[in-house]
């Protein structure tokens, strides 16, 4: 079939606007119709090729993903920006729905790769703000970053991530020198840093921002403590507190004492198993440095203290008020304590005041007796799977509980859409029944 040349031209034409549709003039695709080759994504973890917390990838774990051109640097310009991948256990990772599918350029152009762990969807440009002060789950905080996945293309889609801790991880094994009970032990590291910055660009940590106190993450039987840190060349001005109960027994350890251990090192995770001695003495033995990068060991005694130690807030010890909780949404396992006022129906704007209300599955808690404005209050789920704890606190089966103070063990996350206190673990009446 012959085809005159009037038609030519627009078939030029209609290949042309096909062209501009599929990708941009620097090979970026505008709207992925699968015409390209999706990313086959492998990723490993230096060293152990392990995560912090367990020896492998978990089920759901997620991982941001930023795609650029071959040999530029990640900009706010870049072709993919956060896509969220997640595993299902394995080193594979797969978008977590269409919208995060990452094509490769249509025109076959070579891309590179930059990710990070754990995915955060509230970055805001590039900078991945890093949080230490909740160390109830150390995977959420184990910072770590790929940068290794250069010069790829749709010719081979399968692409390897070497990711790399970015912080530090000290645990604990601790046992009593007396064998006595520890599952009422905390353990404090203070003047430490809390909150820094990470350049997802550069790959390069901030200096701490802020420095406080942090509770580390203690096992139930008190066996086993760990936090993950920022880096830091100077530890000569952080101490270790141990304390059982209510401050019963009270043992500090200042890291300036330690004669080989003077800074900790990004990768790095230091191990120490520690003794509590009855005769006001702790003895750190085998302060080995293992996992991700051998380090000096060092063996250390910290002495018995009469100081008050640290108080973190959030604990037993210094709860939360309900102001203070509606504003530290998000921090998990953490004491909060106020007035029960009432409980609410179905929503937030729903509220019955005092024993007015009929349901079982929820409080409202106030920073005054009587409140009624529910923008000072926070509506705590007294969830089924916590039924000692909804058996107590409910009002129409505890109608004397209105205008009590308590304090509850949950995480502080939305309910009825708006700032409160779900999965309570245990509840103290503060006031006298």
């Amino acid at each position: 079939m012959k085809v005159k040349n009037n038609d030519r031209a627009f078939f030029r034409l209609v290949l042309s606007l096909l062209c501009i549709i599929l990708y941009s003039c620097e090979g970026e695709t505008i709207e992925p119709d699968k015409a390209g080759r999706s990313l086959q994504l492998h990723a490993e973890i230096d060293g152990l090729k392990t995560r912090a917390a367990n020896a492998s990838w978990e089920p759901d774990d997620a991982i941001g993903i930023y795609m650029v051109k071959a040999g530029t640097t990640l900009n706010s310009s870049a072709i993919k920006k956060n896509a969220k991948y997640v595993t299902s256990g394995s080193s594979s990772f797969g978008p977590a729905d269409d919208a995060d599918e990452i094509i490769f350029p249509f025109n076959g152009s070579s891309v590179d790769f930059i990710s990070y762990y754990p995915y955060n969807e509230n970055i805001n440009d590039l900078p991945y703000p890093v949080d230490l002060t909740d160390q109830s789950e150390q995977a959420g905080i184990d910072l770590m970053y790929s940068d290794n996945a250069k010069g790829s293309n749709s010719k081979n889609p399968n692409v390897r991530m070497q990711f790399s801790h970015q912080l530090s991880k000290i645990v604990l094994n601790i046992v009593h020198g007396k064998l006595f009970d520890l599952s009422d032990l905390s353990v404090i590291i203070s003047n430490t840093g809390t909150y820094a910055s990470f350049d997802l660009a550069t790959g390069t940590l901030s200096a701490a921002t802020a420095y406080g106190d942090i509770a580390l993450r203690v096992d139930t039987d008190g066996s086993t403590a760990e936090a993950i840190l920022l880096p830091a060349g100077d530890i000569s001005g952080m101490d270790l507190w141990f304390i059982i109960g209510e401050d019963t027994e009270v043992y500090k350890f200042p890291l300036a004492d330690a004669l080989e251990i003077d800074a900790f090192e990004k990768s790095t995770k230091y191990t120490y198993n520690v003794t509590l001695f009855t005769d006001e003495t702790v003895a750190i033995t085998d302060g080995n440095i293992t996992g991700w990068t051998d380090g000096p060991s060092e063996n250390v005694k910290a002495e018995r203290t009469e100081e008050d130690p640290p108080l973190i807030k959030g604990s037993k010890k210094s709860p939360y008020t309900v102001a203070e909780a509606q504003v530290n949404q998000g921090k998990t396992d953490v004491w909060v304590e106020g007035f029960i006022v009432g409980s609410f129906a179905g929503t937030i704007n729903n509220f019955f005041p005092g024993n007015t209300g009929t349901s079982t599955t929820n409080i409202a808690i106030a920073d005054t007796q009587d409140e009624t404005n529910i923008d000072k209050m926070i509506p705590v789920n007294l969830s089924e799977a916590a039924s000692a704890v909804r058996n107590a606190l409910n009002i129409p089966d505890n109608p004397g509980n209105v205008n009590r103070k308590v304090k509850i063990r949950g995480n502080l996350e939305n309910y009825f859409s708006a700032p409160g206190l779900r999965n309570p673990k245990e509840y103290q009446f503060i006031d006298p029944e």
